[in-house]
């Protein structure tokens, strides 16, 4: 297996990728746990095909705004595990750019901070 593929799946936070049009292109197994799938069956999926309506326009306002400002972003979000089990994320979005620096999408980590705040 990939080292690179090793290293991100070893973390416990969540980290992903999408392109411009908001498809993820990657993630790690954090973040196929928080969507109950494996992650080769969630590329080229968008927030709208995994998330409640709700929940997936504020994602991609999120992601939007951040590119338009060409400057990572921080954002709190509630997301629901398949468990049920709801936990509050603190979200870290910034550009994703290829190597001549042109904005190709963003890249995304996302640390549960549930024991810090009161459920919702």
């Amino acid at each position: 297996m990939d080292l690179h593929v090793l290293l991100l799946d070893s973390m416990p936070d969540i980290v992903f990728a999408k392109d411009l049009d908001g498809r993820y292109i990657a993630g790690n197994a954090a973040w196929a746990r928080l969507l109950g799938q494996s992650a080769s069956t969630l590329i080229g999926q968008l927030d709208s095909d995994l998330f409640p309506q709700d929940l997936a326009s504020d994602f991609r306002r999120n992601d939007l705004a951040m590119l338009e400002g060409g400057q990572p972003q921080r954002n709190e979000e509630w997301v629901t595990y398949p468990d049920g089990r709801q936990a509050l994320l603190e979200t870290i979005k910034s550009p994703l750019r290829d190597a001549a620096g042109n904005v190709m999408g963003l890249v995304g980590v996302s640390r549960e901070i549930s024991a810090n705040k009161t459920s919702r």
